[in-house]
């Protein structure tokens, strides 16, 4: 089968393969009209590449494990990077998250955590 193992490390840590995982790039641009009324735009920096991470069901040992790195904000990240077809390591942080709990045992401890979501964000360092 496909096997997305190591897909994305975050400083070094092998985060759990993502349910889905979905890359937007974002241009950042300076721009304004001219006295014609014609948009005058200069890009800033290099596109940028959010990446939306997703996982439907984890353990807790997993949940732990992403959200320690979470709460590092920023790090070297190592990811699938789809305009340049390679995997490459970017500089980023990380955006908001929400889980659920989906499983508690009779000690009302969670076994499974749903619906992970966070994001990565590239902080545009590097060429």
């Amino acid at each position: 089968g496909f096997d997305m193992a190591d897909v994305i490390t975050f400083d070094g840590t092998e985060l759990p393969c993502p349910s889905t995982q979905s890359y937007e790039g974002q241009q950042l641009v300076d721009s304004a009209r001219n006295a014609e009324g014609k948009v005058v735009a200069q890009k800033i920096n290099r596109r940028q590449v959010k990446l939306s991470l997703t996982w439907k069901a984890l353990k807790p040992e997993e949940v732990s494990l992403i959200l320690n790195c979470v709460e590092k904000f920023s790090g070297d990240t190592r990811y699938f990077d789809a305009k340049a077809g390679r995997f490459i390591t970017r500089k980023m942080y990380w955006g908001d998250y929400s889980v659920e709990t989906y499983w508690v045992d009779e000690n009302g401890r969670p076994k499974l955590f749903t619906n992970l979501s966070t994001s990565l964000i590239d902080m545009g360092e590097g060429a």
